[in-house]
């Protein structure tokens, strides 16, 4: 299996991570610094060609001032290694 693969399957997709970032008039690269993560990876996490681990998913959050679950639109928990489990 290819990395991209896993992460498609053992990370969380953020599909309205570029809605709430355009809301709160942020650029990419200002998410990413607010963030403490690549610019690159929202950037790939907004097109949907990378899914994150949790922790990243609640950095976004919390430099966006939302709930990560307005990022994921899951409720679900991550396991004990800090990724949901897709099918």
């Amino acid at each position: 299996m290819a990395t991209g693969e896993s992460r498609r399957r053992y990370g969380v997709a953020v599909p309205h991570l570029h809605r709430v970032r355009r809301a709160k008039l942020l650029s990419a690269r200002e998410l990413a610094s607010a963030a403490g993560v690549n610019y690159q990876t929202v950037l790939r996490l907004e097109q949907g060609t990378y899914t994150a681990q949790y922790a990243t998913v609640r950095k976004l959050a919390a430099a966006l001032g939302v709930d990560p679950t307005e990022l994921t639109g899951d409720l679900s928990d991550p396991g004990e290694d800090g990724l949901i489990r897709v099918a």
